[in-house]
């Protein structure tokens, strides 16, 4: 057996290495072919198992950020369906722009960043009415109610 080599690594390279000849990209053609064909007769099946797939890494993202509480850190709602992952030092737009410079990892693609990269520190999770007014003032709402009168400054 010429294809089997004694390490992973080595059949990977051999691969690799394979799919550039002209028999591995008829091979990688007819793949995509049956997978594009696949795709259009399962199209339900396929946008199911995708939509399920994003929302166990969002769900993993939720739970490792808000360390298994599942709710945002300044207000306390718990309803999945507002938690966002915010960007601790509100350096979101450039984060994203550094990561994904050709703006094609899409809106689901994050919390899949996020998982790839051993859930970097940095993260937080907030509603999303936390995480606007956060963008917009800098600073929640929640946070200046929850000043004493002494810390505002005139």
């Amino acid at each position: 057996m010429a294809w089997k080599k004694t390490s992973v690594k080595e059949h990977s390279l051999y691969a690799r290495n394979w799919l550039n000849t002209p028999a591995g990209q008829r091979y990688n053609q007819a793949r995509k072919a049956k997978q594009k064909e696949y795709r259009q007769k399962n199209r339900l099946k396929v946008i199911l198992g995708q939509k399920t797939a994003y929302q166990r890494v969002r769900q993993e993202a939720l739970a490792h950020y808000s360390e298994n509480t599942m709710k945002c850190k300044c207000c306390g709602e718990a309803g999945i369906a507002f938690l966002t992952i915010d960007h601790i030092h509100g350096n979101g737009s450039e984060h994203r722009r550094q990561i994904d410079p050709h703006k094609k990892m899409g809106g689901n693609g994050f919390c899949y960043w996020l998982k790839k990269n051993n859930w970097p520190e940095g993260f937080q999770v907030l509603c999303a009415n936390c995480n606007f007014a956060k963008r917009s003032n800098k600073e929640c709402p929640h946070q200046i109610t929850h000043r004493q009168p002494e810390d505002y400054s005139i």
